[in-house]
């Protein structure tokens, strides 16, 4: 660790030891938070119960990383992420959850709306707020992909 290392950073690596690839977590989280200033670090507990709860637990053809009620303590990178749509500019509320098996398995995306917001489900979009983009779906054919990437790929 070095002197010039910023306190988020600091506090990303003390946060990263249980990861398979930290450095990797590590190298892409800081990237991302680098490029979109309005997205902040955290750990938490993730469990696919958790995140179906907050879409008043509406079960789903999609998978989901610990369906079966595995609970694990996830770094999440979350906050405001920015968006141009039809010529106007929105902050969407996100939280992307960085799996233990990352950079081997993709990171778990979700719009989390606000007490005024609803999401409207889409093709890769479900009502719980997971995202299934192209890069995700494409993420084990490749799976390269960075943090970074995939945040811009979400806009």
């Amino acid at each position: 660790m070095s002197s010039s290392e910023t306190l988020t950073q600091k506090w990303l690596r003390q946060n990263i030891a249980a990861y398979n690839d930290g450095n990797r977590v590590f190298a892409d989280a800081d990237a991302t938070l680098s490029l979109y200033p309005t997205l902040r670090p955290k750990t938490e507990v993730y469990s696919s119960v958790t995140c179906l709860e907050r879409a008043l637990t509406v079960r789903s053809s999609l998978p989901l990383a610990y369906d079966d009620g595995r609970t694990q303590l996830l770094l999440c990178v979350h906050g405001l992420l920015p968006i141009d749509y039809r010529q106007a500019s929105y902050h969407i509320p996100i939280a992307i959850w960085i799996t233990r098996q990352y950079p081997r398995e993709p990171p778990l995306t979700f719009v989390v709306p606000t007490s005024d917001m609803l999401v409207k489900p889409s093709k890769h979009i479900h009502v719980s707020g997971l995202c299934r983009i192209e890069y995700v779906l494409n993420w084990e054919k490749k799976y390269e992909g960075r943090l970074c990437h995939f945040a811009v790929a979400l806009i």
